[in-house]
């Protein structure tokens, strides 16, 4: 027979091992989970998860809020041609991000809905809010975090995301996973190259960008 072979993967765990709430959800206990091994330090050393949200009431009535949504944050970047909107058109509660945040989607891991959060985004809007899929890495010292992006969308942390999925129709991974994961000594020895790199691939971005609205704008005033 033609075709690739299922892989099952089995789990166990006594009842003192279940998690608070006696939660029997097998992906819960999935090992793939702490496949990643032990380190010295973890996402949760290094970033507060940002839980405060806005909506149509807290929201400014005079100032513009460019809202992302899980569609918007593409392999490690922000892409989005949207317009900035009023309070009264955020129609449900949304995450406020800041300069240099990291957004990951909760919601279809597989999506790779990653992306750092630049400043170029402000250029056209007052504040950037982003959909309460998203969990929001805000970093507790004042170093970059530009360096995170490329290692989540890395095939070791996307497989123990993908095993933490859980949920049927809109499989997601909750925040402790997140939290836990380990950072490798690798990774955290090369944060600071790995974050300007980052922030220059974002730069490129947004100049291809300004760039493409450039020329629209010169084609559209060319034909009028």
């Amino acid at each position: 027979m033609g075709g690739e072979l299922a892989v099952a993967r089995f789990a166990s765990a006594r009842i003192s091992e279940l998690d608070s709430g006696l939660i029997l959800a097998p992906e819960r206990y999935d090992p793939t989970r702490r496949s990643l091994g032990q380190t010295d330090k973890t996402v949760g050393d290094l970033v507060h998860l940002v839980s405060a949200q806005i909506n149509q009431k807290t929201a400014d009535p005079a100032a513009r809020y460019l809202v992302l949504d899980t569609g918007d944050a593409r392999e490690g970047i922000v892409v989005t041609q949207k317009e900035p909107v009023g309070a009264a058109d955020i129609r449900s509660p949304k995450k406020g991000v800041e300069p240099g945040d990291v957004i990951i989607s909760r919601l279809r891991p597989y999506l790779k809905q990653v992306a750092v959060i630049d400043a170029a985004l402000w250029s056209r809007t007052d504040h950037v809010v982003c959909s309460t899929e998203f969990y929001v890495l805000r970093a507790k010292g004042r170093g970059s975090l530009g360096f995170l992006v490329p290692w989540l969308l890395a095939e070791p942390v996307q497989a123990v995301l993908a095993a933490a999925q859980e949920g049927g129709h809109h499989p997601r991974f909750n925040s402790d996973v997140l939290r836990e994961l380990p950072v490798p000594d690798a990774v955290w020895s090369k944060r600071g190259e790995a974050s300007k790199r980052m922030e220059k691939a974002v730069k490129w971005q947004r100049q291809g960008e300004q760039t493409v609205r450039g020329l629209i704008e010169t084609a559209s005033t060319d034909g009028g």
